[in-house]
């Protein structure tokens, strides 16, 4: 097994983001969502594939994922080339996933993760109600190809946030959350790898995602020093990984700029109700069938998977 990100100790330097810096970040991620990365390089939201390329990768994907097919890639000439590529057959994706979305999730918000795909941003994708479980689960062996976790900070909306021109600023952004919550974020892609090399891809595929296992909403988040507050995460007793959320770019916070304002950008609502996780604070966790897997949120409460 290969452990992608190894988890900072809390206190490490060189992350935390300070409280006089908060609308002055805010100010900046609302810009650097707006860059290209990975051959983002059209100024208009253009894909390199056609629409029929597009739709018959899409295709793809949902017959793999419907039927639990593992693919070593997609056809000759349908594989994206580029981030807007990835994000376009992710968008045809949905259109054709007959399952109601439950939230998003955000990848590669660790700097590790980062260097390991050759980015300097990270990634999104929707994850659906169908394949969202409350803890304790045990979702089924058979629908999953891979059995990996991530231990995330998780954020529910209360209210919209509309696509628009405008960027929306920090303010704004927390103030529409009505709750936080520990999740499990279940990583299962429809291939045999977890594309490491291929973070266009990895965004067509829903983000890598298989589904979440989510705990208790704790509606008083505010008074929560969420970059600070340690999780670890344990698999039949034994501590598999520990971390803060400042290993979600410094801050969950940061997180939720990036994803709103690039969602937004796309044309894409964050609709009341959804949930938005916010990466990694354990790193990746592999496990086998039948193992327990318990992250341990102190005040949030714990987490409970099992693959049956």
């Amino acid at each position: 097994m290969r452990q992608l990100y190894v988890a900072r100790a809390p206190g490490s330097s060189g992350r935390a983001i300070t409280f006089d810096l908060r609308n002055a970040l805010a100010i900046l991620l609302s810009r650097v969502c707006r860059r290209r990365i990975c051959n983002r390089s059209t100024p208009s939201w253009r894909a390199a594939l056609t629409p029929q390329q597009i739709e018959q990768a899409a295709g793809a994907l949902k017959a793999a994922r419907k039927d639990n097919r593992m693919l070593a890639g997609l056809d000759d000439g349908l594989t994206p080339r580029s981030m807007e590529d990835g994000y376009a057959l992710q968008d045809a994706f949905m259109r054709i996933w007959e399952e109601p979305v439950a939230g998003w999730k955000v990848g590669a918000t660790a700097e590790k993760v980062q260097e390991l795909y050759g980015v300097s941003e990270p990634f999104c994708g929707p994850f659906y109600v169908p394949t969202t479980f409350t803890s304790p689960a045990e979702p089924k062996a058979r629908d999953f190809g891979h059995f990996c976790i991530e231990s995330e900070f998780a954020f529910r909306f209360g209210s919209t946030l509309a696509a628009r021109k405008r960027a929306y600023d920090r303010e704004e952004i927390l103030g529409a959350i009505e709750a936080v919550l520990p999740a499990f974020e279940l990583i299962s892609p429809r291939f045999d790898t977890l594309l490491q090399d291929r973070i266009a891809l990895a965004a067509a595929d829903c983000g890598l995602n298989g589904g979440f296992v989510l705990g208790e909403d704790y509606a008083n988040w505010r008074g929560l020093d969420l970059a600070a507050h340690g999780v670890r995460l344990s698999v039949d007793g034994e501590v598999k990984g520990e971390g803060t959320g400042a290993n979600a770019l410094g801050h969950p916070f940061n997180v939720l700029d990036w994803l709103v304002n690039e969602l937004s950008r796309r044309g894409i609502d964050l609709n009341a109700g959804e949930i938005v996780s916010t990466g990694t604070c354990t790193g990746i966790v592999f496990l086998e069938q039948g193992q327990k897997a318990v992250a341990d949120y102190g005040v949030l409460g714990t987490i409970e998977v099992t693959f049956a």
